[in-house]
Parts: C-alpha cells; sequence; structure tokens
C-alpha cells in the first residue's frame, strides 16, 4: 500500500534531513528521489519562500502552503486542503501527503517558513473565507 511507503519513505527522509539542517543538494536530491513530483514541488515551495505558519497562540496555529494556482490551508502534519490531498489520501488512500504537506513537513523541520502572529479575528476571518469558498 502506498500509504506506509510514504510513511517509511518520510520517516528517512527526517531522518537525512536532522543530519543536513538545511536544504543541501544532497537532501535536495534525496526528496526528488523519494518523493518525485511532490518531491520537487515541495522544493520549490521551500525555495519560494511560499511556507508561512500562522500562530494565533502558543497552542494553535495552521499554515499557508502557496501552491501552483492558489494558497492552502494545512493543519498539523495531517490535512491539506487541496484537491489532491482530498482525492487521493482521503477518499482513496494512495498517498498519505500531497506536495503541500509535504513542503509544510520539511520546512517545519529546517525551520525555512514566515512566521505571523494572527489576532482571533483574522484567525475566524481565515477559517470563515474558506468555509465560503468550498
Amino acid at each position: 500500500m502506498a500509504s506506509s511507503f510514504d510513511e517509511k519513505k518520510l520517516a528517512e527522509l527526517l531522518a537525512i534531513i536532522g543530519k543536513e539542517k538545511s536544504l543541501t543538494e544532497v537532501l535536495e536530491n534525496e526528496i526528488l528521489s523519494v518523493f518525485n513530483s511532490r518531491g520537487e514541488n515541495a522544493v520549490k515551495v521551500l525555495k519560494e519562500n511560499n511556507l508561512q505558519k500562522l500562530i494565533l497562540d502558543e497552542d494553535i496555529s495552521i499554515w499557508e502552503v502557496k501552491g501552483r494556482s492558489t494558497t492552502y490551508i494545512v493543519i498539523e502534519n495531517s490535512f491539506c486542503e487541496c484537491t489532491d490531498f482530498q482525492f487521493r489520501v482521503l477518499r482513496k488512500g494512495q498517498k498519505t501527503l500531497c506536495y503541500h504537506l509535504l513542503a509544510k513537513i520539511i520546512g517545519e523541520k529546517l525551520e525555512v517558513f514566515n512566521t505571523r502572529y494572527l489576532s482571533s479575528d483574522e484567525y475566524n476571518q481565515i477559517l470563515e473565507q474558506r468555509i465560503k469558498n468550498k
């Protein structure tokens, strides 16, 4: 099953990230070899500085990942609002993550992201806007 393969490869990749500590050529090549086009897109997100952590308080944060056509919300290491995640991960179980989620996991581990602090109103507006657009 693809999902257990993804989980195993992600664990191996995180071990390499722990050693490299930055997006080196070695790490980039490893990401590409393990996750193919998902890895290529995730690396692009990180290189183009398109990952942002939105913090409400010390216990609540969400992530924004700018994709090819829009920006997606990622929650923890377990959910992305993109159609790839919803279709291939949630519905079919073919994968355990999309490239947005992969970029978030790698970017967080490497500390390659922007941070924005939100008020309660801003946080609620973001979530309400997402619900209205669905």
